[in-house]
């Protein structure tokens, strides 16, 4: 599920209660996608704050207010880069376009789906899919029961059919 555009809007001109919308809606999202490169959990909260904080300082920046979610996770991604760079904890930028590269066959067709994806419908997605986690891995890292998740994930395949087809 996606903020409305009035929300968005909202966002953008600073309205606090805009503002916590976006916070709850898309915190997980971001906070998995810097999970995906930092794995202290301590410092993707530092990251993961550092990011929301400069998402807030660059709302302005949003032009198309359906971008959001791409605008926030591209932020996250930065952020948790730039962290590794700056602790020194990656050898190259190149092996992590690699393997997390807008180049890469798994992003290129889930940036195609991702706008028809819940927040949560993505992470599920991103960790069976793309990293091939096991059902109890993704248990652990979500909460989500696997029943449900399981369930989340063929709805997902089977309206993906429907809809690219």
């Amino acid at each position: 599920m996606s903020v409305s555009k009035k929300t968005v809007l909202g966002f953008i001109n600073g309205n606090q209660e805009a503002i916590s919308k976006v916070y709850f809606e898309y915190k997980n999202l971001m906070y998995f996608v810097i999970a995906n490169y930092i794995i202290s959990k301590n410092d993707a909260d530092d990251v993961f704050s550092e990011a929301f904080t400069k998402a807030l300082e660059n709302k302005s920046k949003i032009k198309d207010t359906n971008n959001l979610k791409s605008y926030l996770c591209s932020i996250a991604k930065n952020e948790a880069i730039n962290y590794l760079k700056k602790e020194k904890q990656i050898i190259a930028l190149d092996t992590i376009d690699e393997m997390y590269g807008e180049d890469d066959l798994h992003n290129a067709l889930l940036n195609d789906i991702e706008p028809l994806l819940s927040n949560k419908e993505t992470i599920i997605v991103y960790y069976r899919a793309v990293f091939d986690y096991s059902w109890s891995e993704i248990v652990e890292l979500t909460g989500i029961p696997e029943s449900t998740a399981r369930r989340i994930y063929t709805n997902v395949k089977e309206r993906l059919r429907k809809e690219l087809l």
